[in-house]
């Protein structure tokens, strides 16, 4: 038994989450990556051009420094995007299963009553929940 599904828009919006996730993860290994390979080329510019190359650090140890604290941050941003999509998620599951379980004491009573309308319960009130579909 199940009933149909609503809120499509946050079911987007907890996908985009999650994908985003996913790709600021990606983003910031190969970011790293490059940073962490790239030091001592731009240490080397920095000091073709005048600036000052005390600036990065060490060169090499400085690049791979900035490499793991831009992963560490890279894996903490996909951490809380991931967790803030599966928990739009789980929200919307709960939400699914007291409709369902509305649904379902609903239907029940009227079996138990024998009646096609449960008294005190308006026709308005009984489209909120949803038709169960078996």
């Amino acid at each position: 038994m199940s009933v149909p599904q609503r809120f499509g828009v946050l079911r987007l919006v907890g996908t985009m989450l999650k994908v985003l996730a996913w790709s600021c993860l990606v983003g910031s290994i190969l970011l790293a990556l490059a940073l962490g390979l790239a030091g001592p080329i731009l240490r080397q510019s920095l000091g073709d051009v005048g600036l000052q190359p005390e600036l990065l650090a060490m060169g090499t140890a400085g690049g791979l420094v900035v490499g793991v604290l831009l992963m560490v941050v890279g894996v903490v941003t996909f951490l809380s995007l991931f967790a803030t999509g599966e928990k739009i998620f789980l929200q919307l599951a709960i939400e699914e299963n007291t409709r369902m379980t509305a649904a379902l004491l609903l239907q029940e009573a009227e079996k138990r009553d024998g009646m096609s309308a449960t008294p005190g319960i308006s026709a308005a009130q009984r489209t909120y929940y949803g038709e169960v579909v078996g």
